[in-house]
């Protein structure tokens, strides 16, 4: 989850500069612009819900799990933070999907295929100790907004990803599992022809798996970081899903990233984040 997080803050700068990086390595990090968005918002949503809505009573009903979560979207959407904390750009669809739950509490989705539930899933890829159990609750957690069919597997994909990265599967296992499982042609390009073809999008078709090879062509989590900005597309996603992975497989987040990311986050912010850090990763 942490690895989302700073992706998230350490992509945001980019996001709308639409510059293409050849040489990855000339992207600078932790500048001084640097700040969470939506991204870090419903990923901490998501760890809420997990430590506090997810237990042996409701295990099973998904419509209260999918119930109590989009509580947690609203709560971390529009309660949680301050107006001048973070940068909390929402989609004109999930805003308006939002502000209805929040005025009339009803919940319906809204048949997204948007990369917002590819972005918020990786607390699943930790929290269970089986594929089956990520791969179920990764399509709960998008189904409460996106159940277009791509919008489940954008976030299938990457909650599997990162199961199998905390599992010590080798890059060439994961990239072998997904592309089994997922289909995503996208796999088999290169990062240089997926950044020559590269528009700005913000749909799970196109950014899971820039995100996924980002990570493959990664040395370390600085470098699979940088991959996702060279891209010039939805950075702080793009990074925050490639991040996800990233963390996962190297064990963990550079001190000095982790630190910068973290001064970014409003203290109350970080009792869920190191109560989840701390967590069983099972309910089971």
């Amino acid at each position: 989850m942490l690895g989302a997080i700073c992706g998230d803050v350490l992509g945001s700068s980019y996001e709308f500069k639409k510059v293409k990086y050849n040489d990855p390595l000339n992207i600078n990090l932790c500048l001084e612009t640097d700040t969470f968005t939506d991204d870090t918002a419903l990923t901490l949503a998501v760890a809420d819900w997990l430590l506090n809505d997810v237990n042996d009573k409701n295990y099973y009903n998904d419509d209260a799990l999918k119930l109590a979560l989009g509580k947690q979207f609203v709560k971390y959407s529009f309660h949680t933070f301050q107006k001048n904390e973070g940068s909390l750009s929402f989609g004109t669809s999930y805003y308006q999907w939002c502000a209805k739950a929040d005025l009339i509490q009803e919940f319906t989705p809204y048949n997204s295929f948007g990369n917002g539930s590819a972005m918020r899933v990786s607390p699943i890829g930790w929290f269970f100790n089986t594929m089956e159990e990520v791969l179920r609750f990764a399509k709960l957690s998008a189904d409460v907004t996106h159940n277009h069919p791509e919008g489940q597997k954008g976030a299938m994909c990457i909650a599997g990803a990162v199961f199998l990265a905390r599992k010590g599967k080798t890059k060439e296992e994961i990239k072998n599992y997904l592309l089994r499982k997922f289909g995503y042609d996208l796999l088999n390009k290169t990062i240089n022809e997926l950044r020559e073809e590269c528009l700005w999008s913000d749909i799970c078709q196109d950014t899971v798996p820039m995100a996924i090879v980002a990570f493959l062509e990664s040395e370390d989590y600085e470098s699979a970081i940088k991959n996702a900005i060279s891209y010039a597309s939805d950075s702080d996603t793009i990074a925050a899903m490639a991040g996800s992975i990233a963390e996962a497989y190297y064990g963990g987040v550079p001190e000095y990233i982790k630190s910068f990311c973290l001064s970014k986050i409003p203290e109350k912010q970080k009792d869920i984040i190191n109560a989840f850090l701390h967590a069983k990763f099972s309910i089971l």
